[in-house]
């Protein structure tokens, strides 16, 4: 396992709880418009889940890799919208946030990349 994986499995392992509590505690708190909250409870899980399973299957498919790497283009894309708008006072909250929340996806972007990189260019899927 590289250092690289090694790191990355440690991460992915704390987005997954970090994502896991915000969704939970998202669900219940008061104000944020739908779209923050669907950023939340539904695309922070899924790329927290989604950046496990491209660290933890050294086999996934071509396509899986793009996949979960498009996914976590999604939640960083999200994160820096959200944090765009806090910053310019359209939303309420402090824009360093969901800057924070982009880190580690931002992070799963780039092993994707390397991963895809490193496969022969004749692999389908």
């Amino acid at each position: 396992m590289t250092v690289f994986r090694m790191v990355m499995l440690i991460l992915a392992v704390l987005q997954m709880a970090f994502a896991a509590l915000t969704a939970f505690v998202g669900s219940f708190a008061d104000g944020g418009s739908l779209g923050e909250r669907m950023v939340l409870v539904l695309v922070h899980p899924l790329a927290a889940i989604g950046l496990l399973v491209l660290v933890t299957q050294p086999q996934l498919s071509l396509r899986g890799t793009r996949v979960v790497t498009a996914l976590l283009v999604v939640n960083v894309a999200a994160d820096v919208v959200i944090a765009l708008l806090i910053a310019g006072g359209t939303v309420k909250g402090d824009w360093e946030l969901p800057l924070m929340f982009a880190a580690i996806p931002a992070l799963g972007i780039v092993y994707g990349a390397r991963r895809m990189a490193s496969r022969p260019q004749s692999s389908g899927g």
